[in-house]
């Protein structure tokens, strides 16, 4: 009897490790998987409304929706570990850095393939800007290039990629440092044009103590959505975590919307 006892008491240990062991393997779902979201390194520029600082925090829908998942993935991270680098120095981090995160960035087929993608964010417009009372017309690439308009971009910057994709001749585009930079290039006369979001352009010239309607639309480049990027180094698994967030914050905010609106 007592033998039979061990016996007993040793199949059924040996039935509860396997049996662990199942449990152990069986795949979680995104619900239960522990957050491991905080190993990511988020990078972000000027890019109102979407992102930009104001008074030395980090504000905007972007940043407000960020907050959102990092939140609901129960991290310990917040606005205040969004790291803020001119968008050339964000960019090249993101294309080279494992776990980097950069946003607003539009999704384009040219980037397609240099980052995994979480979102979508917003739509945004991409045009040829010029100044206020301007005389010129276009009504297609082909006109601006045989006008031989010179054009301010950001290097890196959606508009920039846009023009040369298009083919527009290299010795007509004019790099800036930044937004601003582009800004005065244009409104001080030393280029015709500048090849960015309307809706930024806009909110930049009024940060700079100008009207919005200093600048105007005469063209438009792309219109596209912005999204996370997210180096191709990343564990994939991070990748599947953040869009889970994203579509569990965004599902949320729909479903309230549609709530208050009924």
């Amino acid at each position: 009897m007592a033998y039979g006892n061990v016996i007993k008491k040793r199949l059924l240990a040996t039935l509860s490790l396997l049996l662990g062991c199942a449990f152990a393997i069986l795949p979680l779902s995104a619900d239960t998987l522990p957050s491991s979201l905080a190993s990511l390194t988020f990078i972000t520029e000027e890019y109102p409304p979407y992102n930009y600082r104001d008074g030395g925090q980090m504000v905007g829908t972007s940043v407000n929706l960020l907050e959102d998942m990092l939140a609901h993935a129960e991290t310990q991270l917040d606005r205040s570990n969004i790291r803020y680098y001119p968008w050339v120095r964000g960019y090249e981090l993101a294309l080279s850095q494992p776990n980097t995160v950069l946003f607003s960035t539009t999704r384009t087929p040219a980037r397609e393939a240099q980052f995994h993608w979480v979102g979508p964010i917003a739509q945004d417009q991409v045009v040829l800007l010029a100044r206020r009372n301007t005389p010129l017309h276009i009504r297609s690439l082909d006109a601006a290039i045989e006008q031989g308009l010179s054009v301010a971009v950001i290097r890196e910057d959606i508009g920039a990629q846009a023009l040369v994709e298009a083919g527009y001749p290299e010795a007509l585009i004019r790099p800036a440092m930044d937004n601003r930079s582009a800004l005065h290039m244009l409104l001080h006369e030393r280029v015709d044009l500048w090849a960015y979001s309307a809706d930024v352009a806009k909110w930049i010239a009024e940060q700079e103590g100008y009207s919005k309607d200093i600048v105007t639309p005469l063209y438009t480049l792309s219109e596209s959505y912005l999204y996370f990027a997210i180096n191709l180094g990343t564990d994939p698994q991070l990748v599947a975590e953040l869009q889970h967030a994203f579509d569990s914050v965004t599902s949320f905010s729909a479903a309230t919307q549609v709530g208050s609106d009924g």
